[in-house]
């Protein structure tokens, strides 16, 4: 594609299973990414640090104010970040359900629209391991180790 960067077929950042990780965002890193965290507060990302990559967010929205709930994310690849919304799925209703299904509609949008001159199949591809990895909410997936990750995109 005219003017989008492709990654070489030998890059780091080839999909590989599951090589993101849930943690804590570290001060160094909040300063390196020019995150919006409070420093020494526990603020939580799904990264994979050999490929440079993250994503943080969670769902959005109100509905008592009319608000669709959404996944709202920031996900940083290749030195874009790129912001993106998706829709929810059905979603298990209990947490004790084995194993539990958290399931991803559509990609409602990504700012900018263009993917910052990223292929867009390639953010789509790393979306979707990241979000296998982020799981029900990034950090509280102790609660629902054995769960399903679905995508309807």
């Amino acid at each position: 594609m005219m003017g989008c960067r492709q990654l070489p077929a030998a890059h780091p950042t080839a999909i590989r299973p599951m090589a993101f990780v849930n943690e804590v965002v570290s001060d160094a890193d909040i300063d390196a990414y020019d995150l919006g965290f409070e420093k020494g507060k526990e603020s939580w990302w799904t990264r994979d640090k050999e490929r440079d990559l993250y994503l943080w967010g969670g769902q959005s929205g109100n509905p008592a104010f009319g608000e669709e709930i959404e996944g709202r994310f920031h996900f940083y690849m290749l030195g874009v970040r790129l912001r993106i919304a998706l829709s929810l799925g059905e979603w298990s209703r209990n947490w004790h359900v084995k194993p539990y299904v958290v399931a991803w509609g559509q990609v409602l949008w990504i700012d900018p629209p263009d993917c910052g001159g990223l292929d867009r199949r390639l953010v789509i591809d790393l979306l979707k391991e990241a979000l296998i990895a982020y799981g029900r909410d990034g950090w509280e997936n102790r609660n629902v180790p054995d769960r399903i990750v679905r995508f309807g995109f």
